[in-house]
């Protein structure tokens, strides 16, 4: 009897541990059967849930071996119909992940158009980097990741910080038309004949108090309507209203960018509370640097058709001469101390460096066929040619 015992708690034993190891063999091997580098920090979320795109599903997150409970839904409306999707995360508790801000809301970017997996982050950093000399050039610190979901690799990412109430350093809101206020045009929108389904409210939240629909009526009108004696009047005219600083360093950004598919749409328009003026921060970078996926944009491509088509706020401002003249100057100062080629291009270099063998993982996982050296070095070819007709095109002025 005794022999038969020992003989059933040594074969439950055996079994035991040959199902342990079983567990920690498929956990390696769904985890790294792709032999994803290793000099990129992980993420890994386990849920246990579909997730979807307006419901958050319960989650645990691991980011750079450190593990919260969270929560996770897909991002966005057009990246619900890609195969690699955006996401969100809401976590129980503020964190701080790879020298970013300590907080509870993050961002996934899965950069699914962007072939080159350098577009974007290019993007975010050369925007930030205006913000010593322009402190209106706010956007999210950002960082590449390779992400795992329920063990399955998902790709190369960009976790980012949320474009919240938070990275702005807004006051409370107040309910008032003197608020704080985060607003982004969602659909088309050219700044003429104000439509309240074109614009969302990020904050303050639009159930607690409708501001958009108290202030974008009035703004639209005074720059669709006000005479070019009224609108560039230094009182009361548009520079009473914007940021001039901004919306010079707006202009050229996207101008040198070739911010395409921007002008009518992915645009956040915010306010600390008044007499705080109007700032504009660009948004989605998909369409940059003369790419959107498999279509190109030539270098030397003309913003002003694009803007004088479909923004009438910027409509005015180009066709106004001490505007340019402004644009001129900063432009030249910035190419002058900081956006050399070699700033620029370095940066590029270091990236790919970084996200290289990912990359070309992350576009197998999708079946996407792509010759990424080819998008690359278009990229590379592109920013050169692109400096240099900026050069021509403000020296014009």
């Amino acid at each position: 009897m005794r022999k038969s015992r020992k003989r059933k708690e040594f074969f439950t034993i055996c079994v035991l541990a040959l199902i342990s190891i079983s567990i920690l063999l498929y956990f390696h091997y769904t985890r790294e059967k792709f032999n994803v580098p290793s000099n990129l920090p992980k993420v890994y979320i386990t849920c246990q849930h579909n997730i979807r795109r307006n419901v958050y599903k319960d989650c645990v997150v691991e980011i750079d071996y450190d593990s919260t409970i969270g929560k996770i839904k897909i991002r966005g409306v057009r990246n619900y119909f890609f195969p690699k999707q955006e996401y969100r995360l809401q976590l129980s508790e503020q964190k701080s992940f790879l020298n970013m801000r300590t907080d509870d809301d993050w961002i996934l970017f899965a950069m699914y158009n962007d072939f080159t997996g350098l577009r974007i982050k290019l993007c975010f950093d050369l925007w930030r980097s205006l913000e010593p000399t322009d402190a209106t050039a706010i956007l999210p610190k950002s960082e590449y990741v390779n992400l795992y979901i329920n063990n399955e690799y998902k790709g190369l990412y960009l976790l980012a910080e949320k474009d919240d109430r938070k990275l702005f350093d807004l006051d409370d809101y107040q309910k008032n038309t003197k608020s704080s206020f985060i607003f982004k045009i969602n659909s088309v929108f050219n700044f003429t004949n104000y439509n309240e389904d074109a614009w969302e409210q990020n904050y303050p939240d639009i159930e607690e108090y409708n501001l958009k629909d108290k202030i974008l009526p009035d703004l639209t009108s005074f720059i669709e309507a006000s005479s070019d004696l009224e609108f560039f009047d230094p009182k009361v005219g548009i520079y009473s209203k914007f940021d001039k600083k901004n919306l010079i360093d707006f202009f050229i950004f996207n101008h040198f960018i070739y911010h395409g598919d921007f002008w009518n749409r992915n645009i956040i328009l915010l306010r600390n509370t008044s007499p705080s003026k109007y700032i504009l921060i660009p948004w989605d970078f998909d369409a940059s640097f003369g790419q959107y996926g498999e279509l190109t944009n030539h270098p030397r491509s003309n913003t002003s058709k694009d803007i004088n088509a479909h923004n009438y706020l910027f409509r005015r401002l180009i066709n106004n001469r001490d505007f340019m003249w402004n644009s001129r100057v900063r432009w030249l100062e910035l190419r002058e101390e900081l956006w050399t080629e070699d700033y620029i291009m370095n940066k590029l270099f270091n990236y790919y460096k970084d996200i290289k063998e990912s990359l070309k993982i992350s576009m197998t996982v999708y079946d996407l066929d792509k010759k990424i050296d080819r998008y690359v070095d278009y990229l590379i070819d592109w920013i050169p040619e692109r400096l240099e007709y900026c050069d021509e095109y403000f020296l014009h002025y």
